[in-house]
């Protein structure tokens, strides 16, 4: 009788710390969970209604990029920004809710003149509290490489926060741009 009652109290321990070790890890994937959630009904709603407009043209960089900047609500802007430079087809979108980014694609196509699309990579980010806190990335680029920071796109957002504020100074006629920049200002 001392040993089954040995048995089952070494079996009740048992499962009370397996209990205990998995629930930090159940909790966390759900915080990340929930946390991903909202950022994908924002998500979801920018690409229903994705804005084929090309709002500004720059040349900050070098070559042209074009900007298209999208006032979704209130509280929710979105900036696209594409260019075609050596055979490839750049994108990248921020999505800011309250002044905040809260998710980012970069997308690199091999476009050749005349050709299909030859390679795809595709890096997004979801980001909350000015951290990236997951993010999903497809095909071959710099994500590959072990110096490679996920936080990367905050400093590259700031940068274009920055480009965004020149036009803003260069064409003040421009309301929409105006009032974008003030919002993630």
């Amino acid at each position: 009788m001392h040993n089954k009652i040995a048995f089952l109290q070494k079996t009740v321990l048992t499962l009370c710390i397996a209990i205990v070790g998995t629930f930090p890890k159940i909790v966390a994937q759900q915080t990340l969970a929930d946390a991903k959630a909202s950022i994908l009904t924002v998500r979801e709603l920018y690409f229903s209604k994705i804005n084929q407009d090309i709002d500004a043209v720059t040349d900050f960089n070098g070559y042209p990029e074009f900007w298209a900047i999208d006032q979704m609500d209130t509280y929710t802007q979105a900036l696209r920004i594409s260019r075609y430079h050596q055979g490839q087809l750049y994108t990248e979108l921020y999505i800011v809710k309250n002044k905040k980014p809260i998710y980012a694609i970069e997308e690199i196509k091999a476009m050749r003149f005349n050709n299909y699309t030859q390679s795809v990579w595709r890096c997004e980010y979801f980001i909350k509290d000015d951290k990236v806190i997951d993010y999903i990335s497809l095909g071959h680029g710099k994500t590959e490489d072990d110096a490679w920071e996920p936080g990367s796109i905050l400093n590259q957002f700031d940068k274009r926060k920055d480009e965004l504020e020149k036009i803003r100074k260069l064409d003040s006629a421009t309301i929409k741009i105006l009032g974008f920049v003030d919002c993630l200002l």
